[in-house]
């Protein structure tokens, strides 16, 4: 593990640049071949065609392989220096803290005008409940992050 974290450290941005070009290369050469035929399509074919798929497959899969390897990154960083990951753990803490508390709180939105909206598009409550806290949440942590960098400023500026 510690050998294939120093090749990425290395050439882990050429790795990913060069994965990327290849499989959009190999996207734009797929797409090219059979584009003459796709624009001769009705809609209703174009819709059903495939020719983007690889494209579109290889991108969800890029992410989640990607996101993978971050996750596993993280825990090995986590497990090997626990002491460094303190920072880190408290941080992950209290935005789990502030997530639990936004979705206690958070309104449905199926008592409001719209409850019609939310039942159109078959939205539960738990859902509703759910994106509200996101949404919250990510407000609130804006929030802090913008006042402490004004508090962050003024404290340099009084410090110089």
């Amino acid at each position: 593990m510690v050998k294939l974290y120093k090749f990425f450290t290395k050439y882990g941005q050429l790795f990913a640049i060069g994965l990327g070009g290849l499989i959009a290369l190999i996207y734009f050469f797929s797409i090219n071949a059979g584009i003459d035929q796709f624009e001769v399509m009705s809609d209703e074919e174009q819709f059903e065609s495939t020719i983007f798929d690889f494209g579109l497959n290889a991108a969800i899969y890029l992410v989640i392989i990607c996101a993978i390897i971050a996750a596993a990154f993280g825990i090995w960083f986590l497990v090997r220096e626990p002491k460094k990951s303190v920072k880190f753990i408290a941080g992950l803490i209290a935005v789990l803290i502030i997530g639990l508390i936004t979705y206690s709180t958070a309104d449905s939105g199926f008592d409001t005008a719209m409850a019609a909206t939310l039942e159109r598009f078959d939205i539960t409550e738990g859902v509703s409940k759910f994106v509200s806290a996101g949404l919250t949440t990510t407000l609130i942590l804006g929030g802090i992050a913008a006042l402490s960098i004004i508090v962050a400023e003024v404290y340099n500026l009084i410090k110089n």
